[in-house]
């Protein structure tokens, strides 16, 4: 198809009264431009594809899950999901407000953290006790999605971690540079130097306890990833000993997805 449409264009530039090696020039630059719209065009749509099929099976099995509880029931469960949803949310446009209120907003997420993973713990409990089989895998679901919520907020405070580490790892260059140039300078030259000096030291110390804050909240975050990580998987291990024929083929299902998942990354 290319070298048709190659064909073509140069039987219409010949026809033109201008000079060959500027029709051939002419033609170059046509097929390179379609070449970059095709690609850019099907990397969109393999985005989007991608896309569409990861959202539709996180949607489509809460819904199922959700269906497959009494209807006076579902309400509870759903709103325990919309919360969960909200602080995702949250948490997908917290970077900017950990660069921001630091501490604050650490804190903030922190209590809501907590708040979920005591609603979902309760439930767990009280659905343990009876022994249904659907209500304990919604409780799962909630879990697990809690889990990814924490990952992702880990994640921002990685980077604003790495951030905050690459800027003190420059100004630590600034600043030998200007240790140096205050040595080999003298009168109002070294002055100007050690003013500069003076201030990139105070910039650096500020951000480095900014950057200590982080590395140990980030620590903090991986504790807390592992430890809802554990607790999903204590929750998946238990419907899969304890309802039988149904709690095994529900966790096949499970290995299935994931390996569907992986395979589609």
């Amino acid at each position: 198809m290319m070298a048709t449409l190659k064909a073509d264009l140069l039987n219409i530039l010949k026809k033109l009264p201008i000079p060959f090696f500027l029709a051939i020039t002419i033609v170059a630059i046509v097929l390179i431009m379609i070449i970059i719209h095709s690609i850019i065009k099907s990397r969109k749509k393999r985005g989007t594809t991608h896309r569409i099929k990861s959202d539709f099976g996180e949607r489509s099995y809460r819904k199922e899950i959700l269906n497959s509880l009494p209807e006076a029931e579902q309400l509870d469960f759903s709103n325990l999901y919309s919360r969960l949803d909200e602080f995702q949310s949250f948490v997908s446009h917290g970077k900017r407000q950990l660069e921001l209120q630091q501490a604050e907003a650490i804190d903030s997420i922190d209590r809501k953290i907590q708040d979920s993973q005591n609603q979902i713990r309760n439930k767990w409990n009280y659905q343990k006790k009876k022994r249904n089989f659907y209500h304990c895998i919604c409780v799962h679901y909630a879990s697990f999605t809690l889990a990814d919520s924490i990952k992702r907020e880990q994640e921002n405070i990685r980077d604003v971690y790495v951030r905050y580490k690459m800027e003190c790892d420059q100004l630590s260059k600034q600043i030998n540079y200007l240790s140096q140039q205050i040595e080999s300078s003298n009168g109002r030259q070294k002055y100007e130097y050690m003013q500069q000096h003076k201030a990139i030291y105070k910039k650096r110390q500020r951000l480095s306890k900014l950057k200590n804050v982080f590395a140990a909240r980030n620590a903090q975050y991986l504790k807390k990833v592992k430890e809802q990580n554990a607790y999903t998987k204590k929750c998946r291990e238990y419907i899969i000993s304890n309802f039988g024929a149904k709690g095994r083929a529900w966790g096949q299902r499970l290995e299935r997805r994931k390996a569907d998942l992986i395979a589609s990354d």
